[in-house]
């Protein structure tokens, strides 16, 4: 009979590793050589990576790392100034 105490009742799957991209859109206040400061609907996370395209026109991304983010009023609204380091940090 199936479904006794003896037979398996479940089965260990390992978990798939992913990425997970999610775009959203920012205004860019600054950039400099090393750093771009960005104004975000949503928080930034500290020391996420993420790519940032500064052209609609250029498919190329710059690869930054988060390394500040804090809550703004933006013509009545809350937004989240963000600002990340150009390039990858380990």
């Amino acid at each position: 009979m199936s479904g006794r105490r003896s037979h398996i009742r479940f089965a260990m799957v390992p978990s798939p590793e992913g990425v997970l991209r999610v775009l959203r859109d920012v205004v860019i206040q600054n950039t400099s050589h090393e750093h771009i400061v960005a104004v975000s609907r949503e928080p930034g996370v500290l020391g996420e990576s993420v790519s940032v395209q500064l052209s609609a026109h250029d498919d190329s991304a710059v690869p930054a790392r988060v390394l500040e983010s804090h809550p703004i009023v933006v013509d009545g609204s809350v937004r989240h100034q963000l600002r990340l380091h150009r390039g990858l940090v380990e």
